[in-house]
């Protein structure tokens, strides 16, 4: 039965084809066919290697994924800037264009009537939800240059990666938290920095404060997920938590209480009553002032 199916679907897509015709347009690739060769090539999407820019787009090949051809390059702030915020965020974390044919109009335009469109540099760090990241780069490593890449070259240099407000360090997860933007691109890579998801991180603890439940150690995930309620507590007899006892991971994913805790004696009995009285009572100074009248002393 699915085979009778198969082909009598089969039959009505080609009598369609054969009544509407093939509507595809093709794309020519326009630029300077020089410089593409010489500045870009298209990942082959099977084996993942580089290939020469076509001279032109068709339907068996409508949509390419454009790469700089040298690893010490990225797309200069002009290109980058062309494009809408989703091929930003893909240069990014990727470093490639997606290119596609439509209608017989290439989308984005980046290979028509374009002469340049590499640089010696790296692409900005992805900062999106899909990496939780804060970056910090050092001034002179960024360039708003049209012809040059937005981070330059630079093997003194250090960008600074950390976990963003709202997330934490995945446990297990990768944990370099400096990055230099070098000759074969960044090192470490975006593979080796650390590894941030959605959650609130350990509680910074100090003495023998002890917190229940524990912090999670699941790889992957984070010290804490919200909604979770953290008891503290000392262990110590006769202690206490310097902050509220009890804590929870908000939705905006950090503590509702960010102090650190410590332990500190516990005031109970006469203790506590002395140090209440002392509390209740008002003392006042006055200032006398005695002084002897012209001639004596």
């Amino acid at each position: 039965m699915s085979k009778i199916l198969y082909i009598l679907v089969t039959i009505c897509v080609l009598s369609w084809r054969q009544t509407m015709g093939d509507d595809f347009v093709e794309c020519l690739i326009s630029a300077n066919r020089d410089n593409i060769d010489s500045e870009l090539g298209y990942i082959d999407p099977i084996s993942g290697s580089v290939l020469t820019i076509p001279e032109k787009l068709t339907e068996d090949l409508s949509s390419i994924q454009v790469q700089c051809k040298k690893n010490s390059q990225t797309f200069t702030n002009k290109i980058r800037l062309s494009l809408d915020d989703t091929g930003k965020d893909v240069i990014d974390a990727k470093n490639y264009i997606t290119v596609t044919c439509g209608s017989g109009t290439l989308s984005p335009a980046i290979l028509t009537a374009q002469t340049s469109w590499c640089s010696t540099g790296c692409p900005l760090l992805p900062t999106d939800p899909s990496t939780n990241w804060k970056v910090v780069y050092p001034f002179p490593l960024l360039s708003t240059l049209e012809t040059a890449a937005p981070v330059l070259q630079n093997s003194e240099l250090e960008v600074s990666v950390t976990c963003r407000t709202g997330s934490a360090p995945a446990n297990g997860g990768s944990s370099a938290v400096t990055t230099k933007c070098t000759n074969s691109g960044y090192n470490p890579n975006l593979r080796e920095l650390i590894t941030c998801v959605p959650g609130c991180t350990d509680l910074p603890k100090t003495g023998n404060v002890s917190a229940s439940p524990a912090a999670s150690t699941t790889s992957g995930a984070a010290p804490y997920n919200i909604g979770d309620i953290v008891v503290l507590s000392c262990a110590q007899s006769g202690y206490k938590v310097s902050t509220t006892d009890q804590i929870t991971c908000l939705s905006t994913q950090r503590w509702n209480d960010v102090r650190i805790p410590v332990c500190v004696p516990a005031m109970t009995g006469s203790s506590a009553i002395r140090a209440s009285a002392l509390a209740s009572v008002n003392v006042v100074f006055v200032l006398v002032m005695i002084m002897c009248s012209f001639g004596y002393q």
